[in-house]
């Protein structure tokens, strides 16, 4: 647990392993859903969300096979933690963040997995469990059916890796930008 405690690390562990609303979303994945996850303030370090039983963990390394990657900065943690309500009202703020232009707040992401492996791994059910909150924000993207789900998960899919997903921790910071410079 000593690796934890580093800004926002444990503070994002702790909402995934024992937030009531994150737990609930958590069970509707697969055992093996997982995330590769970095920290802006840890250049190199990259950590995973791994299923284990009834919690998801936020553990040192790559994931074997990860879904997403995402990174986080302290005050995307910080956003996430002042979140009130369901499954639905957490899925709009991490939609929002991820769209956000401000890079101090927003969560850098990209999709690994197939659109089938993503319903396979019970993601396309945990939209679902988001109800008319996450419904909403996607219709106001032009995101209202399955079809156009499935396109725009095959645009992201389409992303390079991120300079800061191949760095190593001696690297400099230099490299915490996407390799693009188009807005992803």
């Amino acid at each position: 647990m000593a690796e934890l405690a580093r800004p926002g690390i444990e503070r994002l562990a702790r909402l995934f392993r024992a937030h009531p609303v994150w737990r609930r979303a958590a069970r509707r994945l697969a055992d093996d859903a997982g995330s590769d996850v970095y920290f802006s303030t840890r250049p190199g370090e990259v950590w995973h969300l791994e299923r284990r039983g009834d919690e998801t963990l936020l553990c040192a390394g790559a994931a074997p096979r990860p879904d997403f990657v995402f990174r986080f900065t302290p005050a995307a943690v910080e956003c996430l933690e002042r979140v009130r309500g369901g499954i639905g009202d957490f899925a709009v703020e991490l939609f929002r963040l991820i769209l956000a232009e401000d890079p101090e707040v927003r969560v850098d992401f990209r999709i690994v997995a197939s659109f089938p492996r993503l319903v396979r791994g019970g993601y396309l059910a945990l939209l679902g469990a988001g109800g008319l909150p996450v419904l909403a924000f996607g219709a106001a993207r032009r995101v209202r059916t399955l079809g156009e789900l499935r396109r725009l998960v095959e645009r992201v899919r389409e992303r390079r890796p991120y300079a800061w997903e191949r760095v190593s921790p001696a690297s400099s910071r230099a490299a915490m930008e996407p390799e693009s410079t188009t807005r992803r």
